[in-house]
């Protein structure tokens, strides 16, 4: 699977899911339509994404209103769901503090970098 549309690419990568998020901003207008597009993605999946990774990457959002913080939950609660583990990755040091103070980081398995990622889906 590999599929990119304006606001996410989501491909797999060794059977786990990585869904990129390309928006700078993930606020009221495109947190709806990234939820619709992570569902989607997931359920293509279906019985094979059980025990893998589901990874968001953050690397290219700049800002997250609460809504985006709200859209880090919900696609939390999705991948738990669809029995994935949920991994931030990417998230900018702003973003990381907003996240600790909100406890959201606290939902997701966090990978530093991309060799801790790669560790991580190995």
């Amino acid at each position: 699977m590999d599929q990119k549309t304006g606001f996410t690419h989501c491909q797999t990568v060794r059977g786990h899911l990585v869904m990129k998020v390309l928006a700078p901003t993930v606020g009221q207008r495109e947190t709806p339509i990234i939820a619709a597009e992570a569902a989607e993605a997931l359920e293509s999946l279906g019985e094979s994404s059980k025990g893998r990774c589901f990874v968001l990457d953050l690397s290219e959002v700049r800002t997250l209103t609460s809504m985006g913080l709200g859209l880090c939950v919900d696609l939390k609660n999705r991948a738990d769901r669809c029995r994935m583990r949920p991994v931030l990755f990417g998230v900018r040091e702003n973003l990381r503090e907003l996240m600790h103070l909100m406890r959201v980081d606290r939902l997701y398995t966090a990978a530093a970098d991309a060799a801790a990622l790669d560790r991580l889906l190995a």
